[in-house]
């Protein structure tokens, strides 16, 4: 009996010792990653941001795939495939995400971005592979400026729009047009203070070009449009500037709302201004622009 008693003892402490017969679930392992958002002049014009990663531990990391989570915008990319490697020390390292566009309420023109974070899954050195969430620093100067351009932007467009007009090829190749303001929302008086060209194109208005007073153009109470004669050429055409071409189409304008502050916004540019600049383009490229 007693044999029997000590027998039941150690069948009961080999199950104690089994537990539930689960293992240990592996403990993550202690990542030291962090990163912040840049942006520059491609980004600007592709709409995304870089995700800078840094790694402040000791292991080599493989940074498999990572999103955005930025809940004061809408339609980002979502997760990217990064593959990244992540050296120690603190290297840094860029992966391009889309943002995508501000979730605006309302006329706030200078929102802030609520507090986000970038999801990675990240394999270490001996191979397991982690999903980690690291906090992007909040308040958040980059995501508080992109908001706030995407908020302005959607607020003047329900005021207002500022477009091109139908272009007419010049024997010099050049390019005649007109820039239209035209109401959608706003009631008052809707001053468009200028507008200047890309980093090949200018547009200026014509006759006085240069010496045009500003504003530019002012759409009074109970007018719906106005139209300003411009002329596209190619002037600021230079090997510098075709080298470090980033936004051929890009033509900056300040506006204001009943005299209120200059907002920036940028002129509208569809299919028809991308054909009708083509030529001006080639030309300049091909250096044979008529000054």
């Amino acid at each position: 009996m007693k044999r029997l008693t000590a027998l039941v003892a150690i069948l009961a402490l080999a199950l104690s010792g089994c537990g539930s017969g689960k293992p240990d679930k592996p403990q993550k392992p202690d990542l030291k990653v962090r990163v912040e958002l840049t942006q520059g002049r491609v980004d600007e014009v592709r709409h995304t941001v870089q995700i800078s990663m840094h790694n402040d531990g000791p292991a080599k990391l493989v940074v498999q795939q990572l999103e955005l989570k930025a809940p004061s915008f809408k339609d980002g990319a979502g997760p990217v495939k990064a593959d990244a490697w992540l050296p120690p020390g603190g290297l840094q390292v860029d992966v391009p995400v889309s943002y995508g566009t501000g979730i605006c309420t309302g006329d706030d023109l200078k929102p802030r971005a609520a507090a986000s974070t970038v999801e990675m899954r990240v394999q270490t050195e001996d191979g397991r592979v982690t999903d980690v969430t690291v906090p992007v620093a909040d308040p958040n100067p980059m995501l508080d400026k992109l908001l706030a351009i995407d908020c302005q932007q959607a607020y003047l467009d329900r005021q207002a729009t500022f477009t091109f007009g139908p272009w007419t090829h010049l024997p010099s190749g050049w390019v005649d047009g007109t820039v239209i303001v035209k109401r959608t929302g706003f009631k008052g008086t809707i001053t468009l203070q200028e507008f200047v060209g890309s980093i090949l194109l200018e547009v200026l208005p014509t006759p006085q070009r240069e010496a045009t007073p500003k504003p530019y153009a002012v759409l009074q109470p109970g007018t719906d449009e106005v139209r300003i004669p411009i002329i596209v050429d190619g002037e600021r055409c230079t090997p510098h500037a075709l080298a470090e071409i980033k936004k051929p189409y890009v033509f900056p304008a300040w506006v204001s709302l009943d005299g209120g502050p200059l907002l920036y916004t940028e002129l509208k540019i569809t299919d028809a201004e991308v054909a009708a600049f083509k030529p001006v383009i080639d030309a300049c490229a091909a250096g044979h622009t008529q000054m």
